[in-house]
């Protein structure tokens, strides 16, 4: 196991993966039941802002580089940091492309795979598990790629976008959303916030970095700050925190609920308090 998938599942959503079939009974599920795609992603998408995320990428790489407008039944589409395939599946979905979900956690894999299996959508999402860095893409493989959230974990942003640009065919596009760095940290206490949230990188990019990342890599990239979005999220998660908390502690148990809560007061302060942490969608052209 290495470095950073270790401390990847220290992470609290990590390390109880299998909540989902907890939120599956809830909907009245049992083990092995067919699921209804409608009913899963309501619970799958380990992201800010749910859905809506999946249908901005989707909107904004349609409007500039006609995604999915021509030929949109046979897109083919990588998922980047996929987690338990929520995206990848309600993209397969929506869209009728074929999507290969990456994730590096074999837990977060194991589940996706089981949940694609239910809806059976095997044949529309394909999952893998590894490493993106080390994982053979293959060359000009791709019409189109997604991530959200998951790109700030990867210690070697240079040779990911290097990589992908090499995994997309020409004209190919790449849209993600990420967290990005505002300002430059300026006390011990923010230091500590950003700390506990990166997790297991050391540095978070500005919406600059990531632009010229990009470029580096050979795109031509638009960058959408959504950092307002982010500020008003956080803020409001944290504030009607306290309406879910019995709930949450029946269904997941004090362990996960007081993770949880630390990680949400951690990113009102980044987001609000501090000013530090924001958000930003990326739309970058092969060219």
């Amino acid at each position: 196991m290495s470095k950073e998938d270790h401390r990847l599942r220290q992470r609290i959503r990590y390390r109880h993966v299998e909540k989902i079939y907890k939120d599956l009974e809830e909907l009245g599920y049992h083990d092995n039941d067919p699921l209804k795609v409608t009913d899963l992603i309501t619970l799958d998408q380990w992201h800010y802002f749910g859905l809506e995320p999946v249908d901005a990428a989707m909107k904004l790489l349609d409007v500039r580089y006609n995604f999915f407008l021509s030929n949109r039944e046979g897109a083919r589409v990588l998922d980047v940091g996929a987690g338990i395939g929520g995206p990848s599946r309600y993209l397969a979905h929506k869209s009728k492309c074929h999507v290969t979900a990456s994730e590096l956690l074999p837990d977060n894999h194991r589940v996706g795979q089981d949940l694609t299996s239910r809806c059976g959508m095997t044949g529309s999402v394909k999952h893998v598990c590894g490493d993106i860095i080390t994982t053979e893409l293959g060359d000009q493989e791709f019409d189109h790629v997604m991530s959200i959230q998951a790109i700030y974990y990867v210690e070697d942003k240079p040779r990911l976008f290097r990589q992908l640009y090499d995994s997309l065919k020409p004209g190919g596009t790449i849209c993600f959303e990420e967290f990005c760095r505002l300002k430059d940290v300026e006390n011990s206490d923010e230091q500590a916030a950003l700390d506990f949230f990166l997790l297991c990188v050391n540095t978070l990019p500005t919406h600059g970095d990531y632009r010229q990342l990009l470029e580096d890599a050979g795109f031509q990239v638009t960058v959408h700050d959504i950092s307002d979005t982010y500020s008003e999220y956080t803020h409001g998660r944290w504030a009607t925190w306290d309406q879910q908390r019995d709930k949450y502690v029946r269904l997941y148990g004090e362990d996960m609920v007081d993770g949880w809560l630390k990680l949400i007061v951690t990113a009102k302060k980044l987001c609000n308090e501090f000013g530090l942490v924001g958000g930003g969608r990326f739309v970058a052209r092969k060219v």
